[in-house]
């Protein structure tokens, strides 16, 4: 309450409402209220008071507009709004009879929990808890205040309060300049008028000035001075708050007190005038969606049904809201056919409201400067700020601070991340940029292809011709030849191409070409195939040359690209990139790029190459050796020589002191590593390579970077002190790891891993006791067959999450004191020789997964284990000698037994649980009575389950249930049926189909996957899929699979509306067919005797 009253929020707490009997005056009290804070506690369902309370909260906020934010004090969502969540069991047991107050405070629960708030798990110190809490009631009562609701404005509540918390930090009799600057239409001057009004209706007696399009005004008047002295001389004197929109220029002409807001997308203009500056963002997700549903449907959501495609439509504006505005506008009223037929061709920079106001910052550009803009929107967006304007230098003088220009105009945007800064455009204006530049730079397909495609002669160059009526300018992409700046390609998306040799010439102003594969694949088909002897010309101007699949076997001889910058071809038949001894001197080069080339043999001359800070030769199995002359490379990033089986020769140091990445993982040929003198190393992978000296650099890795070691020659653990990221220490001969003394094992001095990964360290027989205490998120141990045990846990571990023993077949039991891993979240002990589990397992309150896979000396699991409160998983394939399960705990929705040939029956409770995945395959000896019941309910669970979640259950047997609707027939083919689609409702409100359930016996396979596909004629227009568990692949007996799909398209391939509303009314056939995980269907036997579909409404 104190928090409140300090930030001027008049609080009402519910204390004395206790004494009375009725609740209506908490009725009266919401009514006068904007919004009500609900902390869930451990114990707040056990009050009946508490939880009516809630449901009339939730009856405020369906009749008055009220706000709810709720708090998870030491609780969880899934706790308070889950159906198997500790306040579900104990409003079960308060009112067993009362079915009515049952429902009543369960919807009021979960409505008040599904409201965005706050919970002490992520913030833990309860000074910022409320910290936090006092700034959202802040947020919260801004975005109610009626100025606000009446102007329909989304999200100003927080960005109104930084701006006052910035104006707040200057003396009050001082003046206090504030700019808002951003990108065009992202609410500058909205955000303006509404801090202006807040402050003239709390200020009622100053005077106050608010003018419009100051830029204008000022290139009229000549400048801000003669606005004032022409305009507003009268006022001048007077004057203490005034604000100024999109203003370029400012003087200090006001009085001590003054307060100025400035909105501009020059963050020069701010610099200059000693301005605070706030960065205006565009809108987050769920204001978005709110903005453009206040505009398209007038209210603040879209119905359900329009979710998916509202969803779509603001996607393409990214958060900015005069974008939003216009674009919901153009679809109010309107119906879904015209939503689909609009959104699959509209251009909002047509619309002049929106296409004037960002063209506005571009056209102020000099000729450089727009060249720049334009050449990031089409092919550098997402590069790195470094990597930018190291490639721009070698086009533009002063590239530095043109790239710091556009960034401080709003025309590029600079967005911080762990290695440093990278560079995006907003899509609206990146497509402002393919209006521009459309015929010097080439993104599309067919565009590319008619410049490219069989071209027999070079157009003579001849004077150019101004376009007149009589001369008219032909198409871009054809008659653009020597204007062509840059062209770029996705070879997924491109027809095949066939390139004469001289395909590039007379392209001089060419710089940048990208024939790029998107994926991490080659895609096998050749797009672009060139004559036997390659091609005759490259532009020597080029700074970017990608060419994924590079059809030749060099670049071509005449080829001198002095300026080039990166130089990709990866996967490509490559031997070398210059045939003979002139090699060019890449001076300028940054990036060289020859991964997957399995036929490379020599890489470049890289001896001038001193810019040069990307090295990737991954999987080139053919290279040899890497030249000395990289050692000196001293602005190299990264080397990466992964899987370069045959290469036998390193530089024997690295000299960089900037190196961060070192790859040379599985390099069976190599056994020394080069002596790494970087100070910024944070990646180190010598995985899979026998080294006979583990390298000093190991020790010098980075806080938080990642170290991979490999081998024999370590007989001990390294005893390295940063704490890494990922520490993986594979196939070494260590027989225990005591590297570190007492002093440091029981102190702060410990490294602690997020994660620590020992995997065919087969002579490894103990682990120290301070093992627990090095881990912080996830400790991996398998193939270490003499270890039989592990240490206890003396104290309470707070860190480590995730537990994973493979194939650690002496292994027998578990640490009696495993309950002291307080936040142990996953266990999995798959293929050790465990027999049970601690009883004192049951005390882990946050364990969600046990995975106990092909434990097969495993007898029992505790009888307590239903006291786990999270346990959603419990897989326990492949243990053959366990014939019980205890009662299975109410949060429990993944159960995998398949293969238990001596479980004879499920725990009673197993029909009360909310399946997700219940696998119950070649369990011979399993009585059916409980997974019959199971399958009989199935409907009942699936349509409420969650979307995109699968749910799926297996079990022996030959029959499709009986609800299914459609059913193959037994004279037809059994894997495949047809089903008339019904006709589309597109008034209803509600969703047509809520999902699909799936069903098929099948007999024994190793198969990875059953998939559905549903077809017309011969086009798949969606497809689902059924995992089947190979390791214990259905062997002798048929196994029904049942599967549901929830997602709101329901399997929907592509883009645009659910294929049940594009194809209503029409014959569809779903056909099932196994798969193996690769390109091609499974080709193990399997045979699917029956199959059957049902549609859910």
């Amino acid at each position: 309450m104190a928090a409140f009253s300090d930030n001027k929020i008049k609080a009402f707490i519910d204390t004395m409402l206790r004494k009375t009997e009725s609740i209506d005056e908490l009725l009266s009290v919401l009514q006068r209220s904007a919004l009500s804070i609900v902390i869930f506690s451990e114990n707040f369902a056990d009050s009946p008071w508490c939880l009516d309370e809630v449901a009339t909260v939730v009856q405020s906020m369906a009749k008055f507009g009220h706000r709810a934010l709720p708090v998870f004090y030491k609780v969880c969502w899934s706790d308070v709004a889950g159906d198997s969540g500790c306040y579900s069991a104990i409003i079960d047991d308060e009112l067993k009879a009362n079915s009515v107050d049952n429902k009543r405070w369960r919807d009021a629960l979960k409505a008040v929990a599904n409201c965005a708030g706050h919970t002490s798990m992520a913030i833990p110190i309860e000074s910022e808890l409320i910290e936090k809490i006092v700034e959202d009631v802040q947020k919260q009562l801004i975005d109610m205040s009626p100025s606000i609701k009446s102007e329909n404005l989304v999200g100003m509540g927080s960005r109104i309060l930084e701006v006052e918390r910035l104006l707040a930090m200057d003396e009050a009799d001082g003046i206090r300049i504030i700019g808002l600057w951003g990108m065009g239409g992202v609410g500058k001057t909205t955000l303006a008028k509404a801090c202006y009004g807040r402050m003239v209706s709390s200020k009622k007696d100053i005077k106050h000035l608010f003018i419009r399009n100051i830029n204008q005004i000022c290139e009229r008047q000549q400048g801000v001075e003669g606005i004032v002295h022409e305009l507003y001389s009268k006022i001048l004197s007077q004057l203490e708050q005034l604000l100024l929109g999109d203003v370029f220029n400012l003087t200090k002409i006001f009085a001590p007190g003054s307060i100025i807001i400035v909105t501009t997308r020059n963050k020069k203009v701010l610099h200059n005038a000693m301005a605070k500056i706030y960065a205006v963002a565009c809108l987050n997700d769920s204001e978005t969606i709110q903005l453009f549903s206040l505009r398209a449907f007038r209210t603040h959501c879209p119905p359900d049904n329009w979710m998916d495609i509202s969803c779509r439509a603001t996607s393409y504006c990214q958060g900015n809201p005069l974008a939003l505005r216009v674009l919901g506008g153009m679809l109010f009223r309107e119906d879904k056919d015209y939503w689909e037929s609009f959104l699959g061709g509209f251009s909002l920079i047509q619309n002049p409201e929106i296409g004037d106001v960002l063209r506005r910052s571009y056209d102020k550009m000099g000729a450089d400067e727009k060249r720049l803009f334009l050449d990031v929107a089409y092919f550098l967006h997402g590069i790195s700020r470094s990597r930018l304007v190291g490639y721009m230098e070698t086009l533009y003088s002063s590239a530095r601070a043109k790239v710091k220009d556009l960034i401080d105009m709003s025309l590029l945007l600079c967005i911080s991340y762990k290695d440093g800064e990278k560079i995006e455009v907003h899509d609206l204006l990146k497509e402002m940029a393919m209006s521009i530049g459309k015929c010097t730079r080439l993104i599309d397909p067919d565009d590319v292809h008619k410049l490219l495609g069989i071209k027999t002669m070079v157009p003579p160059r001849r004077k150019r011709r101004k376009a007149t009526n009589m001369h008219p300018k032909g198409n871009c992409a054809l008659e653009g030849l020597r204007t062509v700046e840059g062209i770029s390609l996705d070879l997924h998306n491109a027809k095949e191409m066939h390139l004469e040799a001289n395909a590039f010439e007379g392209m001089d102003s060419l710089t940048f070409l990208k024939f790029c594969i998107t994926c991490h694949y080659p895609i096998g088909k050749k797009n672009i195939k060139l004559p036997y002897g390659g091609l005759d010309f490259l532009p020597n101007g080029l700074r970017w040359l990608q060419w994924d699949e590079y059809p030749s076997k060099s670049l071509p001889s005449g080829f001198y690209p002095c300026h080039l910058v990166h130089l990709i071809l990866r996967w490509s038949p490559i031997k070398k990139c210059w045939e003979g001894f002139d090699q060019p001197k890449l001076v300028n080069l940054m990036v060289l790029d020859l991964s997957f080339c399995s036929n490379l043999t020599v890489i470049p001359d890289l001896s001038c190459s001193l810019q040069l800070e990307e090295l990737l030769l991954q999987d080139c199995t053919s290279l040899v050796e890497v030249p000395s002359h990289v050692q000196y490379l001293d602005k190299l990033i990264t080397l990466d020589l992964g899987r370069c089986v045959n290469i036998r020769r390193l530089p024997s140091k690295l000299n960089s002191k900037v190196l961060k990445h070192v790859k040379i993982n599985d390099c069976p040929m190599v056994r020394h590593c080069p002596e790494i003198n970087s100070g910024e190393l944070m990646e180190l992978d010598l995985s899979g390579t026998p080294v006979r000296e583990l390298p000093s650099a190991i020790y010098s890795v980075k806080e938080g970077g990642s170290l991979r070691l490999y081998g024999k020659i370590i007989t001990n653990f390294p005893a390295v002190s940063a704490s890494l990221n990922e520490f993986n220490l594979n196939h070494t001969t260590m027989k225990e790891m005591n590297s570190y003394d007492h002093h440091q094992a029981s102190s702060k001095l410990l490294p602690k891993f997020a994660s620590l990964s020992l995997h065919g360290n087969s002579q490894l027989k103990s682990l120290p006791k301070y093992i627990w205490n090095m881990v912080s998120f996830d400790l991996f141990i398998s193939s270490s067959p003499l270890l039989d045990s592990l240490p206890e846990i003396s104290e309470p571990v707070n860190f480590l999450s995730c537990f994973w023993i493979h194939q650690c077949e002496r292994l027998k039991s578990l640490p009696s004191s495993i309950n002291n891993l307080v936040n142990l979240q996953c266990l999995s002990l798959s293929n050790t020789g465990i027999k049970s589990l601690p009883s004192s397992i049951h005390e882990l309150d946050r364990l969600q997964s046990i995975e106990l896979i092909n434990c097969k000396s495993l007898e029992s699991i505790p009888s307590n284990i239903h006291k786990l409160p999270k346990l959603n998983k419990l897989w326990l394939s492949g243990c053959e000698s366990i014939v019980s399960l205890p009662e299975l705990p109410p949060s429990l929705s993944e159960l995998d037994v398949g293969g238990c040939k001596s479980l004879q029956a499920l725990p009673s409770n197993a029909t009360k649980l909310s399946w997700r995945r219940l696998l119950l395959y070649n369990c011979p000896k399993l009585d059916m009575t409980i997974p019959d019941e199971i399958v009989a309910n199935y409907l009942i669970y699936a349509p409420s389950f969650e979307r995109y979640k699968p749910y799926e259950l297996q079990y022996l047997g030959n029959k499709i249930p009986e609800w299914f609707a459609y059913k193959s027939m037994k004279d037809k083919d059994n894997s495949c049926l047809t089903v008339q689609l019904p006709p589309a409702n597109r008034t209803s409100s509600k969703q047509l189909i809520r999902g699909i359930a799936f069903g098929v016996v099948c007999s024994s396979s190793n198969a990875w996957l059953v998939i559905c596909d549903c077809v017309i004629g011969t086009v798949t227009v969606a497809s689902w899929s059924c995992y089947v568990p190979r390791w214990y692949a259905m062997k002798s007996s048929d196994n029904v699979l049942l599967w549901f799909a929830s997602d709101e398209k329901a399997g929907s391939v592509g883009e645009g509306e659910a294929w049940y509303v594009k194809y209503a009314g029409h014959t569809v056939s779903f056909s099932f067919y196994p798969h193996g995980g690769d390109a091609k269907p499974w080709k193990r036997k399997l045979k699917i005797k029956r199959c059957g579909v049902s549609l859910l409404y």
